[in-house]
């Protein structure tokens, strides 16, 4: 029989308490060694390494960095991380590990107040696994973080301190790195402890199956609402709104606050101008919509919101307004109100007959329904607002309107998705009745095979499709996992459709995708299916 003293038995658990501790590496990264240049790959040329810090000037658009020679199964990364006060962003610092590639990682999101455990995938870079929000932790000053994985468990700690663990099953192994989002950010004292291997090959950056029709306009960086027609020259134009959040009321740093911007396409949506400035009024102008007449005018619709007097409301609403072009968008009319106490959110449709229709929404008597409003002299003058019966349920509406092969308007309203008919172009309408499914922000598209399209949100971006002229849907087809949506869709020359939306948080972009449309389906097609290469 073996014995052990008592000294023999605490040197056994010293040594196996200091091999479970020290059999993983500790690697110090020296920011001021001259291979650090080398051995950081800067995705953007807004970050850079400078007087041992890594520098991320995220203001305008994500700014990142990759370490390349090593990688990392089970990982703990540490560092520490400034972000440079100001009025506006979300003001985040970024830890990356187990970076498979530029499109597949998991990150921990440092935010003016939250933070974030993310997985970055191809197609999806929101699918969020745990947060924690009314943290501590202003700019202006340092602040040590830490995100951990071992096997599937993962663990986010700020200022000493385990915010939460979490697990996921998605991925194994990969290089650490650093962001920057919508603020000036500083990194330094980097330690990576794990086992490390040289990395596999090259560190590669797969294009999506989307491309960005704006990522900033300007205005602070968040775009949303898109909308999309076809001009008559042939070129396709996507209206939107940009701001620095999802209202963006006037302030020291956007004196008018949000403001409509559009940009251009003359490649059928694969390639987009530069954005450029349609309307900035002097308050919150938002939700445009945009559609070029038959006569050759465009029609911009929007609606606006003021800041409150009341401290206790922050904005109040200013109705429905539209701006007008007779020269493909070169020269603007002054706005012009059409409603003062309904709201919009979709485009105007002109009707075979002519006439123009446009769908509205409010609050009253502590309901909500849809409404519309119509013009018969190319939009000079407009009809009163026409309520559509919401049956007793609540309809925050945001109605959109499709004419049926016979001439009927069909009209859906969120978000139990509801719709409504009428005979007479509008002038009355059906009780709204319940759809069958639920959804927000309701746009309908006849495609150049006669099947009518609706795009919505929930779930997440998605759109339902009619063969038989709206009395049935097909089952939901998810677009993206991003959720903003406020689709909008165009027929392309090749009989493609493309359909635009937007991502919403933090520097919310405007997205396109094509789809494949027959009466056997929808297809999502990729762009391109090349891959970027970003280490020589």
């Amino acid at each position: 029989m073996l014995r052990y003293t008592l000294s023999t038995l605490l040197m056994c658990i010293l040594f196996m308490t200091s091999s479970s501790l020290f059999a993983a590496d500790v690697l110090k990264i020296d920011l001021n060694e001259p291979k650090a240049g080398r051995d950081w790959l800067l995705l953007d040329k807004t970050a850079k390494i400078e007087q041992g810090e890594l520098i991320f000037d995220g203001r305008k658009q994500i700014s990142r960095a990759i370490y390349t020679p090593l990688e990392w199964n089970d990982v703990t990364l540490k560092a520490r991380f400034f972000v440079e006060p100001q009025d506006a962003g979300v003001l985040a610092c970024g830890f990356i590990i187990r970076a498979v590639d530029g499109r597949n990682y998991y990150y921990a999101h440092f935010d003016r107040g939250q933070a974030i455990l993310v997985r970055y995938s191809t197609g999806s870079e929101w699918n969020e696994i745990k947060r924690v929000s009314g943290l501590d932790k202003p700019a202006g000053q340092w602040h040590d973080a830490q995100l951990e994985c071992v096997g599937n468990t993962l663990k986010v700690s700020l200022n000493g301190k385990l915010l939460y663990e979490a697990t996921d099953d998605h991925l194994q192994a990969g290089r650490i790195g650093f962001y920057g989002s919508q603020g000036l950010v500083h990194v330094k004292d980097i330690e990576v402890i794990g086992e490390a291997t040289a990395a596999n090959g090259e560190f590669t950056f797969p294009k999506p199956n989307y491309t960005i029709v704006c990522d900033d306009a300007g205005a602070g960086a968040y775009e949303a609402f898109p909308d999309i027609c076809r001009l008559s020259d042939g070129r396709l134009m996507c209206v939107f709104y940009a701001g620095y959040s999802h209202v963006a009321l006037p302030n020291e740093h956007l004196p008018k606050g949000g403001r409509i911007s559009y940009c251009l396409s003359d490649d059928e949506g694969q390639t987009w101008s530069d954005a450029q400035v349609l309307y900035d009024g002097p308050d919150d102008d938002r939700d445009p919509s945009i559609v070029q007449l038959k006569n050759g005018r465009l029609i911009c619709n929007y609606f606006s919101l003021a800041k409150s007097e009341n401290p206790n409301v922050p904005y109040v609403g200013l109705g429905t307004w539209i701006v007008t072009s007779e020269d493909l968008g070169e020269t603007w009319s002054e706005p012009q109100q059409i409603s003062k106490t309904y709201y919009c959110s979709s485009p105007i449709r002109e009707l075979s007959t002519g006439r123009l229709i446009l769908g509205l929404y409010a609050e009253q008597a502590g309901s909500a329904n849809g409404a519309v409003i119509y013009s018969d002299d190319e939009g000079k003058t407009w009809s009163k607002e026409i309520d559509i019966d919401n049956g007793g349920t609540r309809l925050d509406a945001e109605t959109d309107v499709i004419e049926l092969d016979d001439g009927t308007l069909y009209a859906a309203q969120r978000p139990v998705m509801s719709y409504a008919t009428s005979t007479d172009k509008g002038e009355t309408w059906t009780v709204s009745k319940p759809m069958g499914f639920e959804g927000h922000c309701p746009y309908f598209l006849r495609t150049n095979d006669n099947v009518i399209l609706l795009g919505i949100r929930l779930p997440n971006t998605s759109l339902r499709y009619s063969l038989d002229e709206c009395k049935t849907w097909s089952e939901n087809v998810l677009i993206d996992d991003v959720i903003g949506a406020y689709p909008s869709m165009v027929n392309l020359k090749d009989g493609t459709v493309l359909i635009v939306y937007y991502e919403e948080g933090g520097g919310s972009n405007i997205r396109a995708k094509r789809l494949k449309v027959d009466k056997t389906g929808v297809e999502i097609l990729p762009y391109e299916a090349e891959i970027i290469k970003v280490i020589k």
